[in-house]
């Protein structure tokens, strides 16, 4: 099954996000990812350098792409400082990840 994630916020998965390839398979086991969308709060990972190659890592390793919220970014005054792997890109990408796939799966609140 083709699953969307959507990143809200991590805050309450701080110490199961430190892998994330164990983080996202344990809750989408089985289904092919299509892609990673950082949005609201959880932008701060993608700043993290240390932290953002973790994702990048695991994102190449499964060959899925890392999207991150320009509003979101912008909000936050980062968008400057983002590894160039990872897509910023606006709302409407969120839409077509979750119009594409068959399931959405959404971390963290709003």
């Amino acid at each position: 099954m083709a699953t969307f994630v959507c990143i809200n916020d991590l805050s309450s998965h701080v110490d199961e996000a430190l892998n994330p390839k164990l983080f996202i398979e344990k809750r989408v086991s089985g289904d092919q990812i299509t892609g990673l969308f950082f949005y609201s709060d959880s932008v701060n990972e993608l700043f993290n350098v240390d932290r953002s190659n973790l994702w990048i890592e695991y994102a190449k390793s499964v060959n899925i792409p890392i999207y991150a919220c320009r509003n979101s970014l912008v909000s936050r005054n980062i968008s400057d400082q983002i590894n160039p792997f990872i897509k910023i890109v606006g709302l409407g990408q969120l839409i077509e990840g979750v119009v594409t796939s068959e399931k959405t799966l959404v971390i963290g609140k709003l």
